[in-house]
């Protein structure tokens, strides 16, 4: 079946590997016919102090210079200029400023916020002992709220990316789960915005896909369409078990997979 990435990081992440001519290089190897470039935005600054959660905010110029060279050197593959845009508290001037020159917007939590300042970042492994501190109940019912306040806010964010991440070091909820799903799909259909299976899980401490298999049963009941992304952070792992992941996608009954151009259209590539 015809083969597409909508989630890929380079070197530009701080995090990651490799250029963008190379993840596109890549993804023609393996004859796709589009992939989506998804650097980290920017954060403001004291959010990132490390430096090494998203892109610097003096490359983003930059990034958008690699974007545009690679589009007119590969011809034969649709390149979309994409930004994974991390969701905080009160984060939605600052987006709509700073993703502006995009087509795809990817949003995502990776980290706790609050009125007052705080933040923790769940999904990494100097936050362990925050799950231990907060109670996991707790940490997944703070994701929620901050997921819902992503789909609720003005950001027209294109697709959810790994919805459930904070099972990536292993919380897989203990809970009944029945209930967070449901909110979750409900709120994704109503807000129109389409969901990714993300393999890049299958590598991490949980080791399944994101979502499970029960949230995207529910994305697919409430009719919510799916994207597939790698979250490649090096070109070699661009594509990295889509197998896996259609056939996740079949199982939970959906017969298509949903891909956005950079015209900002979707279409869909049959699941056969």
């Amino acid at each position: 079946m015809e083969r597409t990435d909508t989630h890929t990081h380079t070197y530009l992440s701080n995090h990651g590997i490799g250029t963008v001519d190379e993840v596109v290089q890549s993804a023609l190897s393996q004859g796709m016919t589009m992939v989506a470039l998804t650097e980290h935005l920017p954060l403001p600054p004291g959010i990132d102090e490390s430096g090494t959660f998203a892109m610097d905010a003096d490359m983003l110029g930059v990034y958008l210079e690699y974007l545009e060279a690679a589009r007119q050197t590969y011809p034969s593959i649709e390149i979309i200029y994409g930004v994974e845009v991390d969701w905080r508290y009160a984060a939605a001037n600052f987006i709509l400023e700073h993703s502006k020159p995009f087509e795809l917007l990817l949003g995502s939590v990776h980290m706790l916020t609050s009125a007052g300042g705080q933040q923790w970042q769940f999904d990494h492994e100097s936050g362990l002992a925050g799950w231990q501190e907060r109670g996991e109940q707790n940490v997944w019912d703070a994701y929620l709220e901050l997921w819902l306040e992503a789909l609720a806010s003005p950001v027209p964010f294109d697709i959810m990316a790994h919805p459930d991440l904070p099972k990536k070091l292993g919380f897989k909820p203990k809970f009944d789960t029945r209930e967070l799903y449901a909110t979750m799909a409900e709120a994704a259909a109503a807000a129109g915005v389409m969901v990714e299976v993300n393999t890049s899980g299958l590598h991490k401490p949980v080791g399944e896909l994101y979502p499970a298999p029960a949230l995207l049963r529910a994305f697919c009941q409430a009719g919510v369409p799916c994207t597939i992304g790698s979250d490649a952070h090096c070109p070699a792992d661009v594509g990295r078990d889509f197998e896996k992941g259609y056939a996740a996608l079949r199982k939970a009954g959906y017969r298509y997979l949903t891909v956005p151009t950079a015209g900002g259209d979707r279409r869909r590539i049959p699941l056969n």
